[in-house]
């Protein structure tokens, strides 16, 4: 990871404590890297629901 990476991503958790939406990040928290870079990766596009409970 570059310094620029860690910065931005220092930045983004900064903003989202302060109250900025998850949605707004440019970095991604999960995969420690830009958010455009892994924009396609199948945990975001389709996340699993398995921990939701089903409707009676």
């Amino acid at each position: 990871m570059d310094k620029k990476l860690a910065a931005a991503i220092q930045r983004d958790n900064d903003l989202e404590d302060a109250g900025m939406h998850g949605d707004d990040r440019r970095t991604c928290w999960t995969h420690q890297t830009w958010a455009e870079e892994c924009a396609d990766n199948p945990m975001h596009t389709n996340p699993s629901v398995s921990h939701y409970p089903r409707p009676a």
